[in-house]
């Protein structure tokens, strides 16, 4: 009666399947759902489990066996299998059942998008019977027991033609070393020289007072060259200012522009070099001459400062013997190298090329 029952318990069991209608077998496999996920993009994984079920027949001596290493696979057609696991179940009821839960993680390996098939496979099996060995040549294997195909959706994330990715292949990133060293460096630059004009300009404004202090002592002298007796007493600001302008006049008469001749020309660009001179030359007066004034700047330590205050004086001692001789009717040398000689000599005595060559002075006194 026992046999009986388990009998009819197979038939049971596989009436349901199709494909063994006409066949009664003892094993059977079922795709117990689609994959999941159903919907895959690129470089996702996903799974897809088969259940092979087959009864023990242990009793009567018999034993359903199973080729494992042919359910092994490393591919399906589209997809790549990145790993693959068995889970081993036994369930008891009626009768004694083994269930093989058979596992694959799989990706897809086809580029194009689209629908996919999962398409089936054979799990062979063989059937030994009481008194038969496993490894008897006798006993073939069976090829007819096949899984479903399975349906799915591949979705790609990846654009077709997307030219911002050869952009972004090309950029080189660099590192911060020369922004952060030039950072650095303007920030002590500001920190320090602002400190250093400062300093410069009270300096120059204590000399300018004691320079003018000087002249007020002195209004009384008069001068010994007969060009000029009333000499008023200007600040540097407008001194420097009526010598770049009788420059300029000095230009626009080189350049043949409409301008004053130069009997009148000369007498103004002397005065305003020499009240720019008595300012910026010490022990300097009112009575003080053109003639003089190179021997006064011979005095003065050598610095970068003391040429260009040379190249000054040189050209008043040689205005004041001009204007004397009283033949004005032209201008005795060239005027173009008058007025680049006078302009470099200003340029020379400027705050900011007084800043760059003080560290250069210092040098040199140290030598």
């Amino acid at each position: 009666m026992r046999y009986k029952a388990i009998s009819s318990a197979i038939a049971v069991l596989l009436i349901a399947t199709p494909a063994f209608a006409q066949k009664s077998v003892p094993i059977l496999i079922q795709t117990l759902r689609t994959t999941n996920p159903t919907t895959v993009i690129t470089g996702q994984s996903l799974e897809q489990t088969y259940l092979v079920r087959f009864i023990d027949l242990s009793h009567k001596g018999e034993e359903i066996i199973i080729k494992r290493e042919d359910l092994d696979l490393k591919s399906m057609v589209d997809f790549e299998v990145t790993n693959f696991e068995i889970e081993y179940e036994t369930k008891q009821g009626q009768f004694l059942e083994h269930r093989w839960y058979l596992k694959y993680t799989l990706r897809i390996i086809n580029p194009e998008k689209g629908p996919k098939i999962l398409s089936s496979f054979v799990v062979p099996w063989k059937h030994k019977k009481a008194g038969q060995q496993e490894n008897d040549p006798t006993i073939q294997y069976n090829y007819d027991l096949k899984t479903e195909e399975v349906h799915l959706n591949y979705v790609t994330t990846i654009p077709e033609k997307d030219p911002y990715l050869i952009i972004r292949d090309q950029i080189v990133y660099r590192t911060f070393g020369i922004s952060g060293f030039v950072l650095k460096s303007v920030s002590w630059f500001l920190a320090v020289v602002p400190l250093g004009l400062w300093l410069v300009f009270f300096v120059n404004r204590l000399r300018s007072l004691g320079k003018h202090s000087r002249i007020e002592e002195s209004k009384t002298v008069q001068p010994d060259g007969p060009v000029f007796n009333d000499i008023p007493q200007i600040s540097k600001r407008k001194a420097l200012r009526e010598l770049h302008k009788s420059i300029k006049r000095l230009d626009r008469m080189a350049t043949g522009k409409r301008v004053d001749s130069a009997s009148k020309i000369m007498p103004e660009l002397y005065r305003a070099l020499m009240n720019f001179l008595r300012i910026k030359i010490n022990n300097s007066t009112v009575g003080t001459t053109g003639t003089e004034m190179p021997i006064l700047v011979k005095k003065i330590n050598d610095s970068f400062s003391k040429r260009a205050l040379a190249g000054l004086a040189e050209r008043a001692a040689y205005y004041q013997s001009y204007i004397e001789k009283g033949d004005l009717a032209g201008w005795p040398v060239n005027p173009i190298d008058d007025v680049k000689l006078l302009r470099k000599s200003l340029r020379d005595l400027s705050w900011h090329m007084t800043i760059i060559n003080y560290p250069r002075s210092i040098f040199r006194r140290s030598r």
